[in-house]
């Protein structure tokens, strides 16, 4: 292998090097380090997230999930073979009163879905909650 082209480049280098004028950083060079550093910190700060829902409007919508749920459990006739006619909702429910009917029925279906929902979405909320907390 020949070393000849290596020693030309190698020493092409070092003159190329010797003729770049030496650089001295300014007076305030640490300042504007430190400038720097303090803009990316603010900019961070501008970028913290926050919730999408608040808090009051998590709670609104909780409150109608629940308010639906006793209403539905209150007002419709449970037939005898289902679920839930095993249990007594109005140990649950003779606190509260609803002397008013929409005029409407529904189904054993349709609250076992409120059920479900309610169970579901704070579940869903509570796991939420934690993963974006951790990351």
């Amino acid at each position: 292998m020949n070393k000849e082209p290596k020693d030309n480049l190698d020493l092409f280098t070092k003159k190329m090097v010797n003729d770049l004028p030496e650089e001295k950083p300014s007076l305030d060079f640490s300042k504007n380090v430190m400038d720097a550093i303090y803009a990316v910190e603010q900019a961070k700060e501008l970028k913290r997230s926050q919730p999408l829902i608040s808090k009051r409007t998590w709670l609104l919508f909780v409150g109608v999930i629940i308010a639906a749920t006793v209403y539905l459990l209150k007002n419709t006739t449970i037939a005898e073979n289902s679920l839930l006619s095993k249990i007594d909702f109005g140990t649950y429910t003779n606190g509260l009163s609803f002397e008013y009917s929409l005029g409407f029925t529904t189904s054993n279906v349709t609250i076992y879905a409120f059920v479900f929902l309610a169970i579901m979405i704070s579940v869903q909320i509570g796991y939420i909650k934690n993963y974006y907390s951790k990351g």
